[in-house]
């Protein structure tokens, strides 16, 4: 709601234009009317004014007997209706002083009216028209055509040739005030379509940043955040392109590796001119074989990674009891342990946790994690494994494997989970026997605990040591 509330809208501002320019066409018309219309109106009505007097002085001069009493009314009024002089007064003022005027009621109204030295009493009316009265060679009076509102300019009204000026200034304004407009809004369409073109070039830094929230300010707003969006995703796909040029550069180095031992092998006990005794060959074929296992476990690493990361192995989840598996883990492990000179124990271990989670998938997360502490833990040391529930979330579950083998330094501790990424710290028992493994094993780790929504991350411990340590969320 507040966010609508905030919003603006070119409506408004489009709206608020045509109002103005109404405005300005109201006072055109004003001034039309003024300085144009009234003027014609008035010389309109000084001849229709003009020809009803000299009708009814017509009517005199050619009468046997000057009309009086109802036959002059009657005259006056059918000719001030017939001639249209409404609401002008016709008026018969006669040689003695005597006044006759139709309407009949604005007889005093007339007498102040045609009265020039009125004072405060009211306005000396306007004169339209006056013609004398003839009738039989004598002089009667004469008939005034006398407006009973003046509509002459007052006192500080400006003259029609004065009002007439105004015009030219209204349009000019109203032109200014169209082009304003039209200039601001083109300047802000100029200014998308720069961003446009921009981004089309491939500048994806480009923003336009306009401050309005109308329509064309959201819709500025939103091409900024497609570019920001569309430069995110071009770093992306840059990082995924450099992760895979090291993948497979990474791949070759690692698949190199028990090839060549392989073919090195295979190539001397197939050489006539090299001499090998029957330890010897079996020495080679037993490091064929050792290779040749090496291979078979990093290609299915690579191929069980690969599956993981693009989903293709879907999650059997199911309500699982992360301290039993945890405790049939170290009781599995307990005598490999043992064989290579290693402690293994559990530290702290709830009665149960319960999870939702693979099974079988949580169970390669702890293989893989003790297999990494054998390989690397030199014989004599310990290895410990407890499960608590996280102190500020009741709702986790957080499992540590912690050992007291050589660590590995501070700057190394962020690429622990990459691919084929092995420290730079002596190898442990494990790694004697068997050449080391395929490098995936902690990769794997972390793609199965994201895939089931938790978190996995690796410490060094003091005085030294390595600390892993994954957290889940726990269930009911």
């Amino acid at each position: 709601m507040s966010e609508a509330r905030g919003r603006q809208s070119l409506i408004w501002v489009v709206t608020g234009a045509f109002l103005a320019a109404a405005v300005v066409g109201v006072v055109l018309q004003v001034l039309v009317v003024l300085a144009v219309l009234r003027p014609i109106e008035a010389r309109e009505t000084r001849g229709r004014a003009e020809l009803a007097v000299a009708s009814i002085a017509s009517t005199f001069a050619t009468a046997p007997a000057p009309p009086a009493g109802a036959e002059l009314d009657s005259l006056l009024s059918r000719t001030r209706n017939e001639h249209g002089i409404r609401p002008a007064l016709l008026v018969v003022r006669w040689s003695d002083g005597r006044l006759t005027a139709w309407p009949t009621e604005f007889q005093r109204l007339a007498a102040r009216l045609l009265d020039d030295s009125a004072s405060a009493g009211g306005q000396p009316g306007e004169v339209l028209a006056r013609h004398a009265l003839v009738s039989g060679g004598r002089m009667l009076g004469e008939v005034v055509a006398v407006r009973r509102v003046p509509r002459g300019p007052r006192p500080g009204e400006p003259s029609a040739s004065l009002l007439l000026l105004y015009i030219p200034i209204a349009v000019l304004l109203s032109a200014a005030l169209g082009a304003l407009l039209v200039r601001l809004l083109v300047r802000r369409l100029r200014a998308l379509e720069a961003l446009a073109e921009r981004v089309a070039a491939g500048d994806l830094s480009a923003r336009v940043a306009d401050p309005r929230r109308d329509e064309i300010g959201r819709v500025a707003g939103q091409l900024d955040h497609m570019a920001e969006h569309l430069m995110r995703a071009r770093d992306t796909l840059r990082l995924h392109e450099e992760q895979r040029r090291q993948l497979f550069a990474d791949i070759t180095h690692e698949l190199a590796t028990p090839l060549t031992s392989i073919r090195a092998a295979a190539e001397t006990m197939l050489d006539p001119h090299v001499p090998l005794s029957a330890d010897e060959r079996t020495r080679y074929v037993r490091g064929v074989l050792d290779e040749s296992r090496r291979l078979d476990r990093l290609i299915r690493d690579l191929f069980e990674l690969a599956r993981l990361e693009a989903g293709a192995t879907p999650l059997q989840l199911e309500r699982l009891d992360l301290a039993a598996l945890a405790r049939n883990t170290i009781e599995r492990f307990t005598p490999r342990y043992a064989a290579t000179g290693l402690a293994l124990a559990p530290v702290v271990m709830p009665g149960e946790a319960w999870v939702l989670a693979d099974g079988a998938r949580l169970e390669q997360v702890l293989d893989n994690l003790l297999v990494n502490a054998l390989r690397y833990v030199p014989a004599g040391g310990h290895v410990t494994l407890s499960l608590t529930q996280v102190q500020a979330s009741r709702a986790r579950w957080r499992l540590v494997i912690r050992d007291d083998g050589p660590g590995l330094p501070a700057d190394e501790l962020p690429r622990v989970f990459e691919r084929f990424y092995r420290g730079s710290v002596p190898r442990g028992a494990l790694d004697a026997s068997t050449n080391g493994g395929s490098g995936l094993g902690l990769a794997i780790v972390r793609e199965i605990v994201e895939r089931h929504g938790g978190e996995v991350r690796a410490r060094s411990v003091s005085p030294h040591g390595l600390e892993i340590e994954l957290e889940l969320t726990a269930i009911a």
